[in-house]
């Protein structure tokens, strides 16, 4: 066997190997780590070359390396696991692995990758994102009219979901009327997945639930009894859709919050400084209010005092003429 790149070969299989994501548990909880794994066989596969889809439709593809034999494939792989590219791990439960204690090459074991591939499109995306965070952090001194494309693009983004949503509920009730249930992107509200996995699948379409006909009658008799009310009722479409076009205009428009007046709106990023007659009246108003001094307040203390004993001696004067008479 030729001498053999094993860092080329590593490039080759992780690119080629559909990733398997899991947790490896470590010594503590501080040390697990979410890690991509493979079984042995697969990594065979992949360096005899024939884990490539249905080759009578597609040209080989031009493969950096491909073992000539099995007995080479597995002389590769083992020089994969001493180079420190791969470790041998054991799996605990569904998505849970653990380092295997004894490192040692067998086609039915699992391995964790531990060699990363090329880095320049991991540091592309790092340097992407605090960029993007920069950016997001120095909203404050955005230009003007950024700001208002981010608020049409906001605006837009908020009605799309309101109809998509809409649409896609009216949608679900009509089938399960009819005993199917259909999703468009059942997923994309769980936020346990990625973003590219919350789209997918695009649709599910399943037969309905058995036992649900009592339900889907009582749903067909309030639908039919909510259009014979609103077909009997004077219509004002017209008017309905008047005000929604005039409530859409507001929205992109940003009138809706009428306190603020239009000034305020075109001057929201400029720094607020007070004028001179600002600074003016405020230093009058100041000056306007003195605060009482201690001497008033001993006087007034020492004359709520005095009154209080000129009531107390007028009642004992009283009580003692009561007695006398």
């Amino acid at each position: 066997m030729a001498e053999v790149d094993l860092k080329t070969v590593a490039e080759m299989c992780r690119s080629t190997l559909l990733p398997r994501q899991a947790i490896e548990r470590g010594f503590s909880s501080d040390t697990d780590r979410r890690v991509e794994y493979f079984k042995g066989e697969k990594l065979i596969s992949t360096l005899l070359g024939v884990d490539e889809a249905d080759r009578k439709e597609k040209k080989k593809k031009r493969r950096a390396y491909e073992a000539g034999s099995m007995e080479e494939a597995n002389t590769v792989a083992a020089s994969l696991l001493r180079g420190g590219y791969i470790h041998r791990a054991k799996r605990v439960s569904k998505g849970l692995l653990e380092m295997a204690e004894v490192q040692k090459w067998e086609t039915n074991s699992y391995y964790v990758w531990d060699f990363e591939g090329k880095k320049g499109l991991s540091h592309f995306l790092t340097g992407l994102l605090i960029v993007g965070m920069l950016t997001v952090t120095a909203f404050p001194i955005w230009p003007h009219f950024l700001k208002v494309y981010l608020w049409y693009c906001s605006v837009t983004l908020l009605i799309f979901m309101v109809v998509f949503l809409t649409l896609r509920s009216i949608l679900f009730l009509d089938l399960w009327i009819l005993g199917y249930d259909f999703w468009i992107f059942p997923n994309l509200f769980d936020e346990t997945l990625s973003v590219a996995d919350s789209f997918k699948p695009a649709y599910s379409f399943d037969p309905g639930a058995p036992g649900q006909r009592y339900y889907r009658s009582a749903v067909v008799l309030a639908l039919t009894a909510f259009a014979v009310y609103c077909y009997n009722q004077p219509t004002d479409f017209d008017t309905f859709v008047a005000a929604q076009k005039e409530f859409v205009s507001d929205l992109y428009e940003g009138k809706l919050i009428t306190d603020t007046s239009q000034q305020a709106k075109d001057d929201i990023d400029k720094l607020k400084r007070p004028s001179f007659e600002e600074l003016a009246q405020e230093d009058a108003r100041e000056k306007a209010y003195e605060p009482p001094r201690q001497e008033n307040i001993q006087t007034h203390l020492k004359t709520e005092e005095d009154e209080d004993d000129e009531a107390a001696q007028d009642m004992i004067d009283r009580m003692l003429n009561d007695d006398e008479d």
